[in-house]
């Protein structure tokens, strides 16, 4: 029959845009990434005078509790371009290469602090909270990937990276299953060794930062920046 209610008419044309936008998102891409380790005091240096430079990064923290007043930093991952991050650890197995916590924090401190400096990130309240509860105030935060899919897709029920990552990008992120494992054998992240924490949290700062220009250009589409 035909469809005389103006209203089912517009959802139907509504729907059409949505699937066409779907089929752009899930459209094949390769993934090119680099993802290091920071172990040397020269790399940490260095990576302290990029992240000053770019004046702009992508961030996340691995932690020991989902409760980000309760948790301890493990590590910390940065990106300032897509396709390269890397992973600071300061917590790890016995033998494996890290910084003092508190030292690294404090050396740190004067980047997440700096509101001139842009961060962007999946869920940053956790950061934020996370870091509070460690003495630091996170400012300059710019751009949060889970709040701006929130505001782009308010249908959807899940805006975790990985899946952020499969709509938007088709690339199937790390699980966490995969470094700690599950149930009467799952490990803490601290235990988790360096080479693969540092693939799956450097992971975390890099897709954000590929999320960022389609996210970004999506909410000025729909006027919703």
């Amino acid at each position: 029959q035909p469809l005389e209610n103006a209203g089912v008419g517009q959802y139907f044309r509504s729907l059409g845009d949505r699937l066409r936008r779907l089929t752009v998102q899930e459209a094949p891409s390769t993934w090119d990434a680099e993802y290091h380790a920071i172990t040397t005091e020269e790399q940490f240096a260095e990576l302290l005078a990029l992240l000053r430079e770019k004046k702009k990064f992508s961030f996340d923290t691995e932690t020991t509790d989902v409760r980000p007043r309760f948790a301890e930093i493990v590590g910390y991952s940065f990106a300032v371009e897509e396709g390269t991050a890397w992973y600071l650890p300061v917590r790890a197995p016995q033998g494996t290469p890290t910084f003092d916590p508190a030292t690294t924090l404090e050396r740190l401190r004067p980047l997440l602090e700096d509101a001139s400096i842009e961060k962007i990130g999946q869920n940053l309240k956790y950061e934020m909270v996370l870091l509070r509860s460690h003495g630091v105030m996170l400012r300059g935060t710019a751009f949060d990937t889970m709040v701006a899919d929130y505001l782009l897709e308010p249908g959807q029920r899940i805006h975790k990276l990985d899946d952020l990552a499969k709509r938007y990008l088709n690339h199937a992120m790390i699980p966490i299953t995969a470094l700690i494992g599950t149930g009467r054998n799952q490990k803490r992240m601290d235990e988790a060794p360096l080479a693969d924490i540092t693939e799956y949290a450097a992971e975390d700062a890099d897709v954000p930062v590929r999320l960022e220009k389609i996210l970004h250009r999506r909410l000025q589409e729909a006027e919703l920046e």
